[in-house]
């Protein structure tokens, strides 16, 4: 008797975080708690810096990817959810951080399979562009994404 056993097919959740003209696809566990946006305690003027929000007792910084990755605000940013994302590369100085998003994030079970790369140009902020769900997303390089948010703090 011949049979083949095929290794499971891990599924992960992921969570799909909306921006104004794209999407972000990273992992669940990335992601703290999603909350409607409330009255910043600070503003900013920078191109992805938008300020400061208290949560949980403590203030963190309220960020544009798209604002880090183009270098500027993207037109009809309306601070409506934002995600807060738990800080990995350096938690003493941003233990967690906010991501603005353009409307509510979406929960997704995905299998590797169900996540096919794109060839497009690269950018230093993102890991890689992908097509799941029939949306193009990106995932984001976690590390460059921080160390950017970190150096203007």
């Amino acid at each position: 008797m011949n049979t083949v056993v095929e290794a499971p097919s891990s599924v992960l959740a992921n969570i799909v975080l909306p921006l104004v003209s794209r999407g972000l696809l990273v992992p669940n566990a990335a992601v703290a708690e999603v909350v409607l946006a409330g009255q910043l305690i600070s503003a900013v003027s920078s191109p992805f810096l938008l300020g400061y929000m208290v949560w949980r007792e403590q203030e963190i910084p309220v960020v544009s990817f798209e604002g880090l990755l183009d270098g500027h605000l993207p037109e009809g940013l309306a601070l409506r959810q934002m995600a807060i994302l738990h800080g990995i590369t350096d938690r003493q100085k941003m233990p967690f951080f906010a991501l603005a998003l353009s409307a509510v994030p979406r929960l997704v079970r995905l299998r590797d399979s169900d996540i096919v790369p794109m060839e497009t140009e690269a950018y230093p902020l993102i890991h890689s562009q992908v097509r799941a769900l029939d949306l193009k997303l990106m995932i984001p390089d976690w590390d460059r994404f921080e160390e950017a948010i970190i150096a203007v703090l």
